[in-house]
């Protein structure tokens, strides 16, 4: 074909597309981009508003005020991901929406450029937070996500009192994952670090077994993970200490296992990050970083 006959007809392709997209009412439909951070998800665009649904499971009586904002704040993430290769400049709503009952449910709607109500949370950046699109309890996989996450320096502790609050004052969990793990009713209240994890790789459908010298093995998916807890005392020191830390590392070499992780109510020293450094099968889930657990645990 001639250049000056290729030429029209891309001119015409364009000013076609540029028609499609000026017409008001026009529902247009865009696939998720195949980056790697990027869960795949269902989104389509409606007139001024964006529809982003997730396969996260909505309780009976609906999701309660953490959850919604978990919710939006997604879908406000996954928007503006796509906004930046895509024509969306029209756009001035975001609807979340999860399931219920098998079907479709909105959950909230989020003004673009408008802050998600999360004041009580510090919001991550880009590069550190779990989207956890098309997924189900059977293939979502959290800690394979968390150790592709990049946490960065920094957020830990800060010196001051050696006392800490107890981590159910700290961690904002939404009610459909306390009853996963405490039952209906139940209470977070007093419960150890532990049986919180364990609970929660639970509920996110990990077989959790107890290894004869108290550590734990977790395994879905045909990956299994290594697992070890340091609760903290208190009156003592609110940083994980060098000996657990070399410890872990070296008790996972011969455990067998894919991939290792320490859970722990204290904060992480910077040593850890030279550790995750050097063997990227290892990841230091410390107080600073629990919140993104509970996180992904909650968008099932």
């Amino acid at each position: 074909m001639p250049a000056l006959a290729v030429l029209i007809v891309i001119v015409i392709v364009v000013a076609v597309a540029l028609y499609l997209r000026g017409r008001g009412g026009v529902s247009q439909s865009f696939s998720t981009p195949s980056a790697r951070e990027l869960s795949e998800v269902d989104f389509k665009v409606e007139g001024a508003t964006a529809h982003v649904y997730f396969d996260t499971q909505v309780p009976d009586a609906g999701a309660d005020d953490m959850l919604t904002s978990l919710i939006g704040r997604e879908a406000m993430r996954i928007f503006e991901g796509k906004a930046s290769h895509l024509p969306l400049t029209e756009v001035r709503n975001v609807a979340a929406h999860g399931r219920q009952a098998g079907q479709p449910i909105l959950v909230t709607t989020v003004p673009v450029r408008a802050p998600v109500e999360m004041d009580h949370l510090d919001a991550p950046t880009d590069a550190d937070f779990i989207l956890a699109g098309d997924v189900t309890a059977e293939s979502h996989d959290p800690l394979g996500a968390l150790h592709d996450m990049e946490f960065g320096r920094g957020g830990g502790y800060t010196g001051g009192t050696d006392e800490l609050a107890p981590l159910s004052q700290e961690l904002q969990i939404p009610a459909k994952v306390i009853e996963a793990v405490a039952g209906p009713g139940g209470t977070m209240l007093g419960m150890r670090l532990e049986d919180l994890i364990t609970g929660l790789l639970e509920a996110a459908g990990y077989a959790v077994v107890e290894q004869a010298d108290g550590t734990k093995h977790a395994s879905k998916g045909g990956m299994t993970s290594y697992l070890e807890f340091v609760e903290h005392v208190p009156g003592s020191h609110p940083e994980l200490d060098e000996r657990s830390i070399d410890g872990f590392i070296m008790r996972f070499m011969g455990s067998h296992a894919d991939r290792a992780m320490l859970f722990t109510a204290k904060y992480g020293p910077y040593a850890i990050y030279e550790k995750e450094r050097r063997n990227d099968k290892v990841m230091f889930m410390t107080r600073e970083r629990l919140q993104a657990f509970v996180d992904s645990v909650a968008m099932v």
